[in-house]
């Protein structure tokens, strides 16, 4: 079992690297995740291992699951699952009636951007 400061630190690397594969600077994933840039700062370098809470305002503002971006083990690479996630956290509160006009439009797009035969 690691101890809490080497997890915080991989957490904190984990959270750079999916900061940076976006081109996002610490403000703008602060911003994003309702947070101090200041303390975006202190996680990503070890100095400070956050709640819960604070993960899942990362996670929402890097636009990742949060197992995801706990999963020290895996790469950060852009998968499938995690544009599910995108559209899942994208809809979250939608009327079904609203949710169905979204997905005749992503219909359209992915019937548009297709190749012809």
């Amino acid at each position: 079992m690691k101890n809490k400061t080497n997890v915080a630190v991989a957490v904190g690397e984990r959270i750079r690297q999916f900061r940076t594969r976006q081109h996002l600077s610490q403000e703008e994933l602060a911003f994003a995740s309702e947070i101090h840039p200041a303390y975006i700062g202190k996680v990503e370098r070890g100095e400070k291992c956050p709640t819960i809470e604070t993960v899942s305002k990362i996670a929402n503002g890097l636009k990742v699951s949060i197992p995801k971006l706990l999963d020290i083990d895996s790469n950060t690479e852009v998968e499938e699952e995690d544009a599910f996630h995108r559209i899942k956290v994208a809809m979250n509160g939608m009327s079904p009636e609203q949710m169905v006009k979204i997905a005749q439009i992503v219909e359209e797009i992915t019937d548009f951007t297709q190749e012809p035969s």
